[in-house]
C-alpha cells in the first residue's frame, strides 16, 4: 500500500500534467447556481431542470463509458451521472475536463459540474453532467467515512480533516455558533446594548487568575489580554447605559485540562438598577432560551445525570445544605469540626487549612453529586469575602450559582459600587499579589475613579462556553475547533520538504555531545542557568524520589529550546565507563504542603520557564488509567508529589525563595 508521500507525489504527476493541457487547476470562482441540500430537498420542484453544483469529490467511480462521482458541499452530497457523449470534452480554455481526463481527478478534490437534475434508475437523485471543471487540486488524500480518522491527537491537530470525515464534529459547530447567536438573541431581545470592549489592558482584572502578557511596541508598553469582561462593562454602567453585554475570547494562563482552556469564549452581561433577584430570574429564561435554540429540548442526558430545565429551577440555601449533609453550622463550627467532616468524608486536609477553604471542599463534596438545575445562594461572607453583603441577612453575601451535573456553570452578583469598600479591596488583593499570590486582582485606579464619578446599583453574570461543552457532552479541546496544541511538524511533512529547515523542536532536536576537551561554556554561563526541583516532604522518601525522577525526566518535554540545557559526557581511558551528566547546578528544595507546589508550578508557568510535575493521580494503575482520572480533575483537586524546572537562577530565585533546601 503506498504511503502518503507516495499518494502525495502521484497527484503532483496529475497536476503537471493538467498544466500541460492547459488547465488551471486553481481558478478564482466557481459559477455555482444551486446547493447540494436544496437539490435534495426541493427535487420534486426541480426536476429536470439544469443546475451548476460544486463541492468535494468523496467517491468516484469509472465503469468505461460511464462514471460517478459523489460530490459534497456544506448542505449534503449527491451523485454526479457521467456518460460517454453527454459530458463535453477537455477545453484548456474554459479549465473544463472531459471524461477523457477523469483519471486526472481524485478524492478531495473540489469539482464543478454543470447537468440536468434526474432521479437515476436506482431511484438516486443525481445531477446528469454535461460540463465539468476543477476548482481544486488537492495533493494529500482525504481519509474517507470507512477508513475512519480516530487518532484523537491527529484529529486535534488537523481538525479541518476531522470535520471532513466526523459529519458529527462538523456540525458540533454550527451548534457552538447557534448557541451564542441565541444569547446574543436573548439579551437583544431584553434591552440590552452589545459593546465590544479592549482585549489589550493596562490593568487586568474581574476574576483570579493569571494574565497572558504581551508587549505594544507602538506605547513601549507591557499590555494583559484581558482574563474577564466584568470592570470595562461596568465602566459603561457608570458612562451611563443600563442593561449591557459583550461576547469574545477571554485569556487565562493556567490549568489546560477537559474543563478549561487558556482561551475560550465567554459572555457577560450587567444590569443596572437590578440586584441579584432579578438576575436569578433573567439568566434562568436565558439559559432556557438557548438550549432550546441550541439543542431542541431542555432534558439531557449529561453523564450519569438526568437533567430537565424545563420547570422552575430549585434554590439551596449555603449553610443549610452544609449541616444537613455534614451536620456542623458553617457560620459558629470550629476549623477542628470542619478538618473532622472532611477526614470523615475522606477530604484532603492540608497543613495549612482554614475554615473558608475547608468548608468550600465540603460544599464542592456535595456539588460533584448534584443533577440540577440548582441556584446556589445565601453564600457566607466569609466564603465570598468579595461579593455584596445582603442586608436582609449580613452574614450572607449578594451572589448565586447556578450547578448543574455536578458543575457550576455561572456566577450572578449585585455588583460593588462603593468606591471606598472597592478600593480596600483592591488594596487587599495587590498586598496578596505582592507576597507572591499570582492569581490576586490587581489594583485599578482607573476603576476605582469611575465609582468615585457614581455607577449605579447593578447585578452581573457571566458563563463561558464551558455550558456548551457540558451540555454537547465533548471535553474543552472537543468543544473548540482549533484546540492549543504544542507545536510539532510530523516526519512525513519533513520527508516532503526536505529543502525547508522548520527549526529545532523536540522532535528535531540536535543532540549536544560535548566532551571533557571540548570547549566549555563559562563558569559565569553555567551557573546564570540552573535545573531546581521542590519535593512534598509530606510524602514518603522512596515515593518522592520516584516523583523527583519521573519530573525531571519530563521536563525536557516542556522546554522551548532545549539546546540550553548542556550536557558533559565523562568517560574512562578504556570507553566502558560513559557518564552523562547535565552541565548545571541541581538543587532540592522542599516543601510542607501540595498548595505551595501549586503555586510554584503555576509561578514558573506564567513566566515561560520550563516546568514539569509528579502528582498523585500518577501513581494509581497504568498510565492510561492515570490519565483518565486526572480529566475529571481540576487542578486545585490535584495533589503535589514533585515540581521541576529549568531556567535562568535570577528567576527561579523568585520562585523558590520560600522553600528551604532539602539536606
Amino acid at each position: 500500500m503506498a504511503n502518503l508521500k507516495e499518494l502525495r507525489d502521484e497527484r503532483l504527476r496529475k497536476l503537471e500534467e493538467l498544466k500541460t493541457l492547459g488547465v488551471n487547476a486553481y481558478p478564482a470562482k466557481a459559477n455555482r447556481t444551486h446547493h447540494i441540500g436544496d437539490i435534495v430537498r426541493d427535487f420534486e420542484e426541480l426536476e429536470g431542470q439544469t443546475a451548476t453544483v460544486a463541492g468535494r469529490i468523496v467517491g468516484i467511480r469509472k465503469f468505461g463509458k460511464l462514471a460517478f462521482i459523489v460530490l459534497k458541499d456544506a448542505s449534503g452530497q449527491l451523485q454526479l451521472f457521467l456518460k460517454a457523449g453527454d459530458v463535453k470534452p477537455t477545453d484548456a480554455s474554459l479549465s473544463q475536463l472531459g471524461l477523457e481526463h477523469l483519471n486526472l481527478l481524485d478524492s478531495g478534490d473540489f469539482l464543478e459540474a454543470t447537468g440536468e437534475i434526474i432521479k437515476s434508475k436506482t431511484g438516486e437523485i443525481s445531477v446528469a453532467v454535461s460540463t465539468l471543471r476543477l476548482l481544486t487540486k488537492s495533493l494529500r488524500p482525504m481519509p474517507t467515512a470507512q477508513e475512519g480518522f480516530t487518532n484523537k491527537e491527529e484529529r486535534m491537530r488537523r481538525r479541518y480533516v476531522d470535520m471532513n470525515v466526523n459529519e458529527d464534529v462538523r456540525q458540533r459547530f454550527i451548534r457552538r455558533s447557534t448557541f451564542w447567536q441565541a444569547t446574543r438573541e436573548f439579551l437583544l431581545n431584553k434591552n440590552f446594548t452589545e459593546i465590544n470592549i479592549p482585549v489589550l489592558e493596562h490593568t487586568t482584572g474581574g476574576a483570579d487568575a493569571n494574565p497572558f502578557v504581551t508587549h505594544m511596541d507602538a506605547l513601549d508598553q507591557d499590555f494583559y489580554l484581558r482574563i474577564s469582561h466584568e470592570l470595562p462593562l461596568k465602566r459603561l454602567l457608570g458612562a451611563g447605559y443600563e442593561k449591557v453585554f459583550d461576547i469574545g475570547p477571554r485569556f487565562r494562563n493556567e490549568n489546560y485540562s477537559d474543563e478549561h482552556l487558556p482561551e475560550h469564549v465567554a459572555m457577560e452581561w450587567y444590569w443596572a438598577y437590578a440586584d441579584w433577584k432579578d438576575g436569578i430570574k433573567l439568566q434562568e429564561d436565558l439559559f432556557k432560551f438557548v438550549l432550546e435554540k441550541t439543542f431542541g429540548t431542555l432534558s439531557f442526558k449529561l453523564g450519569e445525570f438526568d437533567v430537565d430545565l424545563s420547570g422552575q429551577w430549585e434554590q439551596w440555601d449555603y449553610a443549610e445544605i452544609i449541616q444537613k449533609r455534614y451536620g456542623i453550622n458553617p457560620f459558629n463550627c470550629t476549623l477542628e469540626e470542619v478538618k473532622a467532616a472532611l477526614k470523615e468524608n475522606n477530604l484532603e486536609v492540608e497543613q495549612t487549612e482554614n475554615k473558608a477553604r475547608g468548608i468550600d471542599k465540603l460544599w464542592k463534596n456535595i456539588r460533584k453529586d448534584v443533577a440540577g438545575p440548582v441556584w446556589l445562594i445565601n453564600t457566607p461572607t466569609f466564603i465570598s469575602p468579595l461579593s455584596k453583603v445582603n442586608p436582609e441577612r449580613p452574614e450572607t453575601t449578594q451572589r448565586a450559582q447556578v450547578v448543574i451535573a455536578g458543575s457550576e456553570l455561572c456566577n450572578l452578583f449585585s455588583e460593588l459600587n462603593d468606591p471606598i469598600d472597592q478600593l480596600d479591596r483592591f488594596v487587599e488583593q495587590q498586598q496578596m499579589r505582592d507576597a507572591g499570590d499570582d492569581e490576586a486582582m490587581m489594583l485599578d485606579i482607573d476603576f476605582v475613579e469611575m465609582l468615585e464619578y457614581g455607577m449605579p446599583p447593578a447585578c452581573g453574570l457571566g458563563f463561558s462556553e464551558r455550558v456548551f461543552w457540558i451540555f454537547e457532552g465533548v471535553t474543552a479541546r472537543e468543544g473548540v475547533p482549533f484546540p492549543q496544541l504544542r507545536a510539532e511538524i510530523d516526519e512525513v511533512t519533513k520527508a516532503i520538504y526536505p529543502e525547508i529547515n522548520f527549526g529545532l523542536g523536540r522532535s528535531a532536536r540536535k543532540p549536544n555531545t560535548l566532551s571533557p576537551t571540548s570547549e566549555l561554556m563559562s563558569e559565569e554561563h553555567r551557573l546564570a542557568y540552573q535545573m531546581v526541583v521542590i519535593l512534598n516532604e509530606n510524602i514518603e522518601t522512596g515515593r518522592v524520589i520516584n516523583a523527583s525522577n519521573h519530573a525531571v525526566a519530563g521536563l525536557v518535554g516542556t522546554m522551548h529550546n532545549p539546546d540550553q540545557f548542556d550536557f558533559l559526557e565523562y568517560r574512562d581511558k578504556t570507553g566502558e565507563l560513559d557518564i552523562v551528566i547535565a552541565h548545571h547546578p541541581a538543587i532540592i528544595f522542599k516543601s510542607s504542603s501540595s498548595k505551595d507546589l501549586l503555586k510554584a508550578y503555576k509561578k514558573a508557568r506564567k513566566l515561560g520557564i520550563p516546568t514539569n510535575a509528579f502528582i498523585e493521580t500518577m501513581t494509581i494503575g497504568s498510565s492510561v488509567e492515570e490519565m483518565k482520572i486526572l480529566q475529571d480533575k481540576d487542578i486545585d483537586e490535584t495533589e503535589f508529589w514533585g515540581v521541576a524546572m529549568f531556567g535562568k537562577a535570577d528567576e527561579l530565585k523568585e520562585i523558590t525563595k520560600n522553600f528551604q533546601l532539602w539536606k
